[in-house]
């Protein structure tokens, strides 16, 4: 038969692997990784905090874990508690929430430029 690749057979598919950390965890140290189960269809982060306190690198801490189902915050949910991002690939839950973690970085570099400038 000409079906001689198994590529997409449930079967031989190896579960997908996540970074996890079960407990809220600085973000650059919720590094060990699962191995999901074969049920799970995504990794989830989920972003519990943003230290914006002074000088604006703000500590993001996270928890991360496999999902059998993930339903993302809506990025304009100005106010959502903690919210969920989700991706479908090994290892893809590296950072925080996209939006997020862009407007970190934006304010951070506008406070970086400002503060450049009163010392110079």
């Amino acid at each position: 038969s000409s079906a001689s690749c198994s590529c997409f057979s449930p079967h031989s598919a190896q579960a997908l692997r996540c970074y996890t950390c079960k407990e809220p965890t600085d973000l650059s140290a919720c590094i060990s990784v699962s191995n999901c189960s074969e049920d799970d269809t995504a990794c989830r982060t989920t972003v519990h905090s943003v230290d914006s306190g002074y000088p604006f690198f703000g500590n993001i801490t996270v928890s991360k874990s496999c999902a059998k189902m993930c339903i993302p915050s809506d990025p304009d949910g100005i106010g959502e508690s903690h919210p969920d991002s989700c991706c479908h690939t090994d290892l893809c839950n590296t950072d925080g929430v996209p939006g997020l973690t862009a407007n970190a970085m934006a304010i951070t570099a506008a406070a970086l430029w400002t503060l450049l400038r009163v010392m110079l």
